[in-house]
């Protein structure tokens, strides 16, 4: 039985984001696979660390590596005093066959120096889950005045971030390559993440496309419905409350639907502890102006997301960045729900490989609120929708993943 090791940037129990939940989620699978015995540890550097970098996770199943020092312009460890020595010392212990990462973040670029020398025979792999290792500003490729970006150069990411230099950024991708040299393989859960990558620079003979796994209940029939015949006027939103994620420009189409006299709710589940205070004073007036057409229910557990989903009727996914290979859409479809998605990325790409649902324009408030008319004035559109939703077979099954261990 081969031993993989799994690195996130944080656990699930607490930051449930999409790479931290398809992390876990794959460490499940593999071990209940029974071919791999499979462990996590994830980045927590706010935890305190007495004596040690290790601890625990809630149910005791998984490993937090704490403390360090995260710089995150360079995606660099700096503490090589006691983050990385400590780290290498549970990296030899482990002695796992496969290092699979899952990000740089608060784990830091040197952390692939440390595993090839600590054991040069492991299979080292990066799953490219977002664009953090392209653009500085959190990955999005979006620029200050929100307009998408189609590739890194290091004067146009100067103009974009005030206080650094075209020379700043090429040292960050000299830094980041010259790490990324030690990498086996690369998996892009989506083929634009994979073309973006090449086009940055990583070699093509070592980039994989290979989609996340599948949530629980995507492989059989969808969800059985009632089959009475109802007005489906109920939209939701799942997800983190941020501005990339375009909930103004939702709530923004759903003011004109009210204004057209339309009939309908929007539910909208999500985390709203990181929301900048401006996007929170920006969505305020339009959350006060619908009224009781919206309903904020919070945060939620990942295994919360199927039955809220079958709480509503389409999912909207508004997303105004390049979105990679989003775990919403995948849980849409393991409710039974059809999507209405921003036509961008590789969000677009899973919408049309699976026939999740319907395409708009991201950041365009007008033609949103015209496929949401669409969908309440057109009632056989939401049963031909579900009709055509279908499972991604490339989701399915651990034996492309095995290879790549080099124990397939």
């Amino acid at each position: 039985m081969i031993r993989v090791l799994h690195l996130v940037h944080n656990h699930p129990d607490a930051h449930p984001g999409g790479t931290e939940i398809q992390a876990l989620r794959l460490v499940r699978a593999l071990n209940a696979d029974g071919g791999v015995e499979a462990h996590l540890a994830a980045a927590s550097p706010k935890l305190p660390h007495p004596g040690t970098i290790l601890r625990r996770s809630r149910d005791g199943r998984d490993t937090l590596l704490t403390g360090g020092q995260f710089d995150r312009f360079l995606l660099s460890q700096r503490d090589r005093r006691h983050f990385l020595p400590e780290f290498a010392r549970y990296l030899a212990l482990l002695n796992p066959q496969a290092v699979h990462l899952h990000h740089l973040y608060d784990l830091g670029a040197e952390l692939l120096a440390v595993i090839r020398r600590t054991l040069p025979d492991v299979c080292i792999l990066l799953s490219l889950h977002d664009f953090h290792l392209i653009c500085h500003r959190d990955g999005l490729m979006v620029t200050g005045e929100g307009a998408l970006c189609e590739a890194a150069q290091p004067k146009a990411c100067a103009t974009c971030c005030p206080g650094l230099t075209a020379a700043d950024f090429q040292r960050r991708h000299l830094f980041l390559t010259a790490h990324l040299d030690l990498v086996d393989g690369f998996i892009a859960p989506s083929l634009f993440a994979l073309e973006r990558y090449a086009e940055w620079g990583l070699p093509h003979d070592k980039l994989y496309h290979l989609p996340n796994i599948a949530p629980d209940g995507v492989s059989g029939p969808l969800p059985a419905v009632a089959a009475e015949q109802r007005r489906r006027d109920r939209f939701g939103y799942f997800g983190n409350l941020l501005p990339h994620k375009g909930v103004a420009v939702l709530l923004r189409a759903c003011l004109a639907l009210q204004r057209a006299d339309h009939r309908f709710t929007l539910a909208i589940h999500g985390d709203d502890r990181h929301m900048p205070d401006k996007y929170r004073l920006e969505i305020a007036p339009l959350l006060a102006e619908l009224g009781d057409a919206v309903t904020l229910h919070g945060a939620y557990a990942p295994e919360e997301a199927p039955e809220r989903m079958r709480g509503v009727d389409w999912v909207v996914a508004p997303s105004v960045w390049w979105e990679n290979d989003p775990l919403v859409l995948q849980e849409a479809l393991a409710a039974g729900r059809p999507v209405i998605a921003s036509d961008i990325g590789g969000m677009a790409e899973a919408v049309r490989r699976q026939s999740l649902g319907l395409l708009v324009p991201p950041g365009d408030a007008d033609a949103l609120a015209a496929t949401l008319t669409r969908c309440l004035m057109e009632q056989a559109l939401w049963a031909d929708c579900r009709a055509a939703m279908r499972p991604d077979p490339e989701r399915h099954g651990l034996a492309p993943l095995l290879r790549l261990y080099g124990c397939g």
